[in-house]
């Protein structure tokens, strides 16, 4: 017994040393781990050993639940934060029949744990409101398609709703209930109002749909990346990612803006370049631009090239999404299993920053979401199993607005 423990002691040892002391590292929790496999209880995310499916395969938290759409199963799993399978809605012809809601002698069992059979077909983004109806994205049947010779792209996916018994409610289009199919959809989210905002990603523009509880177009906006806010003649910008408000109907906009065209005085070259990442904020009832906070600059770090050490750009911090409370969380890889962990207030204060620890190395497969009470939490695939695990990190923030008051 001696043995293994001390193996486990030097291990955890090396792992904590490869983390930078200028930084404390927020902890991880593994809440549960799934089998990789066809069964109504495990996950599959491989169809071939060690190569990834060209399915979507998601995963959502609310209130303490943990909902993954298997896109190379098409199912969704609800499970407790222990890992219990509550809920399954599965495509009777993909999935063989379920072994884990055989009738209970107790009825309080038999009423809470149900598995409802329904022909979904390549299921995508998932979201869950508070009343605990589903929005699930899949693809509609080919003569449902249609070809947008505009946008020159297929209009072929649709929102799925269901209630809580896994009943479908109806189906949402670009205009509301029963509306034309989207074209690819990037992300779902469901506000702290339950309503429903619907971002898709053609060529040239973002598309960004928002819906009421009742599915009642609410607003709609194509954003042309080639007219970012911030753009002169002397920049490049590209939008990385739009997340809406929880509360109010605004949406944010995390644009990367190159300088480094000429020096419009001479003529010439300009001597340095410069970066600048910044959220902007979109008023969806105005249609304005309406302020923007600008991230930290990345800086220089130190990467050993042969046999020098080099000083080269850090990489660009992605945004995460943002909390209920309107803090940013943003997130950047440092190396190979460490990253960055970076928190902003509403005003572009700096809240505070930690390392996250994701063995990537080791990963086939990974899934980072933010909850709207700032927690993060991700489903990280392994060869023979998949871990859904979370990190705190509401509590930072909590603390940074303890420290600020």
């Amino acid at each position: 017994m001696k043995y293994p423990i001390l193996f486990i002691t030097v291990a955890v040892f090396l792992l904590a040393s490869c983390v930078p002391k200028e930084l404390e590292e927020l902890s991880r929790e593994e809440l549960f781990a799934l089998q990789i496999g066809k069964m109504d209880n495990q996950i599959d995310l491989f169809q071939i050993k060690g190569v990834m499916a060209s399915a979507k395969n998601r995963l959502f938290m609310r209130d303490g639940l943990f909902y993954i759409a298997n896109g190379n199963s098409a199912k969704i799993m609800e499970l407790s934060s222990y890992g219990d399978l509550i809920f399954l809605l599965y495509n009777p012809s993909e999935n063989p029949p379920p072994t884990s809601f055989r009738q209970s002698d107790s009825e309080e069992v038999a009423t809470t744990r149900r598995a409802v059979a329904f022909p979904l077909r390549r299921i995508g983004e998932l979201v869950v409101d508070s009343e605990k109806r589903l929005y699930v994205e899949d693809a509609v049947s080919e003569e449902r398609q249609v070809k947008d010779k505009d946008l020159n792209v297929l209009l072929d996916r649709v929102i799925l709703r269901f209630d809580r018994h896994g009943s479908l409610i109806d189906f949402l289009g670009q205009e509301g209930i029963g509306g034309t199919p989207f074209p690819y959809i990037d992300s779902l989210y469901v506000t702290d109002r339950d309503e429903l905002v619907v971002i898709c990603r053609t060529p040239r523009f973002w598309h960004v749909f928002w819906y009421s509880t009742g599915g009642v177009l609410l607003f709609q906006v194509d954003i042309d990346q080639d007219h970012l806010p911030g753009i002169d003649e002397q920049s490049v910008s590209t939008l990385g990612k739009i997340v809406p408000d929880r509360d109010e109907a605004v949406l944010y906009l995390l644009v990367y803006t190159y300088r480094g065209a000429e020096d419009e005085s001479t003529g010439e070259a300009a001597t340095e370049n410069s970066y600048t990442t910044r959220i902007y904020h979109l008023t969806l009832e105005s249609g304005m631009y309406e302020g923007f906070v600008e991230v930290p600059q990345n800086g220089m770090r130190t990467e050993k090239v042969g046999t020098q050490e080099v000083e080269v750009p850090a990489p660009s911090f992605e945004l995460l999404g943002v909390s209920s409370g309107g803090a940013f969380f943003l997130l950047r890889r440092e190396e190979a299993n460490l990253f960055q962990l970076l928190i902003l207030n509403d005003r572009g204060d700096e809240v505070t920053r930690r390392y996250l620890v994701m063995e990537d190395s080791e990963l086939f497969y990974k899934e980072i979401q933010l909850a709207s009470t700032g927690i993060i939490y991700a489903l990280l695939g392994e060869e023979y199993e998949a871990q859904v695990v979370w990190w705190r990190s509401d509590r930072l923030v909590r603390e940074g607005e303890r420290e600020g008051s």
